[in-house]
């Protein structure tokens, strides 16, 4: 008996597709040969599950504000795509960064007024099938809880939500539906709206935003032809990088404003909107 390991047998790759490991070639073998063995599914789906209680269980540790906020910021903007196999692999080069889209400035927009929809959408999955899927969200979970990610911004005073709103923001960019789109705003600063319509949620990624006074927050709006709902406060970080994940339910085709209230916030705006991302 050999206890050699064989490279071409899929059940070799189960530990690696339950947490999205895997090439396109290797994921299609492996599934191949879980579509014929009942057990080699079950073992995939349990190391999976223990993937997701290792992440949601693990002590949380301090690390830097800065690396807290690039990471936010990367997850948000980035489009993640499966790389595609090649029979032939080339010499490996320096891994280029996507640029994020660019729409209209928010300044010219009206807090009700319709207005037309954002030049350029990106609508990609971070992760492809139901097993990349949760292992995505175990993944980013590890990271944001180890990490002490906070709730509504990347405030070294905000208060720490260990699970909550850490989740909440992997789960919806790693929704089968998620969407992304990105604006430019005068001064450089972008947003990233993040959206997934079956979950109907939604969180707002920027980067150069300016920190406000103590007694100002930014808050969030839904906006459609009604008017404007108040969807939670948050603030920007020393280093003008702030997410939110917005209260309440998104609808279809929703505009999302921010505008710059009294700290507690507003049942109204009390503002222009700095930030407007449509997400029709």
């Amino acid at each position: 008996m050999s206890d050699r390991r064989d490279d071409n047998d899929p059940r070799e790759l189960t530990g690696a597709y339950a947490l999205d490991a895997v090439d396109t070639g290797e994921r299609e073998a492996f599934e191949r040969a879980a579509g014929r063995s009942e057990n080699l599914q079950a073992e995939a789906d349990e190391l999976r599950e223990t993937a997701l209680l290792l992440a949601l269980s693990a002590d949380p540790v301090a690390p830097s504000e800065r690396l807290k906020i690039d990471l936010m910021a990367k997850i948000a903007s980035t489009p993640q795509e499966m790389p595609t196999r090649s029979e032939s692999r080339p010499a490996e080069s320096a891994p280029v960064d996507p640029q994020p889209q660019v729409a209209q400035s928010a300044e010219a927009l009206p807090l009700a007024a319709s207005s037309t929809p954002a030049e350029l959408k990106a609508s990609r999955r971070w992760f492809s099938g139901p097993i990349g899927l949760v292992a995505g969200v175990a993944a980013a979970a590890a990271l944001f809880i180890g990490g002490g990610f906070v709730g509504g911004a990347l405030s070294p005073d905000a208060p720490v939500v260990i699970d909550a709103s850490a989740t909440e923001l992997a789960e919806i960019t790693a929704a089968s539906d998620s969407q992304r789109t990105t604006v430019e705003l005068d001064g450089g600063t972008t947003a990233t709206l993040v959206w997934s319509e079956e979950l109907g949620r939604s969180a707002v990624v920027t980067d150069g935003l300016e920190p406000l006074p103590d007694d100002k927050v930014y808050e969030a709006w839904y906006i459609d032809s009604e008017g404007a709902v108040p969807a939670g406060t948050f603030t920007a970080s020393g280093a003008g990088t702030a997410w939110h994940v917005l209260e309440g339910t998104m609808a279809a085709g929703a505009t999302v404003g921010v505008t710059v209230e009294p700290a507690g916030g507003s049942e109204t705006p009390t503002t222009d909107p700095v930030i407007v991302v449509e997400s029709a």
